[in-house]
C-alpha cells in the first residue's frame, strides 16, 4: 500500500529562515540531510524514492527537509552556505523535539552532518554518511562534476539533464528526466554556482576525529561522482567508524538496493 504524501510543515531558523520538512513513520528519529542543489520538495513523484522513503519510514520516524534556498523552503542565497545549513538542520530537529537522533548524511549533505555530530556530540545517536567527502576542493576534481559544472550558467536545462543522468546512472531514461525536471522547479542557476563556489573551500578535515557517535560510512564500489577512496579515509580519521561498500555504478544506489540498505543501517543501529 502507497503511503499519502506526508503535509509539509516549516520550522524557522535562528537566522529567521523557514525551512520545510515533512515527516513519515514513527519511531526514533532518522534524519536525512538534503544533499544541496537538489530535488526533494517532489521527489514523492518518482516511484523509486517514494518507494525508498516508504521502507525507511516503516522501520524509524523519518524526517526529510529543504535546505535554505531550496524547493519550498526560503529563497535565499547564502553567503555561508556550510554554517548556514547547520542551522537549517537545527532548526528543524529542535522544532520536532528530537533530543537524540540517527543523522544521515549523504553526497554533500556529508558536511553538515559531520559538522552538527561534531558540534553537538549528545544529539547524535548514529551517524551514517553516503558517498562524501572531506574536502571539498578534492570532490570537485571529479571529471564528470567539472563537466557538468561548466554548463551551469550556459544552458541551466542541459545541466540540470546532465546531473540527473551522473547520478543515476546514463541507462536511466524517465526517471532521470523526472528527476531533471524537479531540479529546475527546485533551484536557480545562481543558487547552483553560488553552490560550486562556496563548497571548493569546504574542508571539514579537523571535525573528524571530534565525532563519537558510531558512524557507519557508506559508498558504491563503481561511484563516478565520489570517488569511492573518500568512504576509507573518512573511516580512518573518525573513532567509531566502519565502512560498507554497494555493488553499483549509481550514484543513489540505495534506490536501486532499498532492502539491503534498510538491513545494513538496522545491524549498525542494533
Amino acid at each position: 500500500m502507497v503511503a499519502m504524501r506526508p503535509d509539509i510543515r516549516y520550522a524557522r531558523t535562528s537566522d529567521g529562515v523557514n525551512i520545510a520538512f515533512w515527516t513519515l513513520g514513527e519511531g526514533r528519529g532518522f534524519v536525512h540531510l538534503t544533499p544541496g542543489t537538489t530535488a526533494s520538495h517532489g521527489e514523492w513523484e518518482i516511484p523509486e524514492c517514494r518507494r525508498w522513503y516508504e521502507q525507511l519510514a516503516s522501520k524509524w520516524k523519518l524526517v526529510r527537509y529543504n535546505n535554505r534556498g531550496e524547493g519550498l523552503s526560503d529563497r535565499v542565497v547564502s553567503a555561508q552556505l556550510l554554517e548556514d545549513s547547520v542551522l537549517d538542520l537545527e532548526a528543524v530537529v529542535d522544532r520536532l523535539g528530537l533530543d537524540q537522533f540517527v543523522l544521515f548524511g549523504p553526497w554533500y549533505g556529508g558536511p553538515t552532518a559531520i559538522a552538527f555530530a561534531a558540534r553537538h556530540p549528545e544529539r547524535v545517536s548514529h551517524l551514517i554518511l553516503w558517498c562524501t567527502f572531506a574536502r571539498g576542493s578534492e570532490w570537485l576534481r571529479q571529471p564528470q562534476l567539472q563537466a557538468v559544472r561548466s554548463l551551469v550558467q550556459k544552458d541551466f536545462e542541459v545541466y540540470t539533464e546532465a546531473v540527473a543522468h551522473v547520478i543515476l546512472g546514463w541507462s536511466k531514461g524517465e526517471p532521470a528526466r523526472h528527476y531533471a525536471a524537479l531540479l529546475r522547479e527546485s533551484v536557480t542557476p545562481e543558487f547552483v554556482q553560488n553552490f560550486y563556489d562556496q563548497v571548493n573551500d569546504w574542508d571539514i578535515s579537523a571535525l573528524l576525529p571530534l565525532i563519537s557517535a558510531p558512524t557507519l560510512v557508506l559508498h558504491g564500489e563503481q561511484d563516478a561522482v565520489v570517488d569511492p577512496a573518500n568512504a576509507e579515509l573518512l573511516a580512518a580519521r573518525i573513532l567509531s567508524a566502519r565502512v560498507e561498500t554497494f555493488s553499483s555504478s549509481g550514484h543513489l544506489f540505495f534506490w536501486e538496493q532499498p532492502t539491503r540498505f534498510v538491513q545494513v543501517v538496522s545491524e549498525f543501529l542494533a
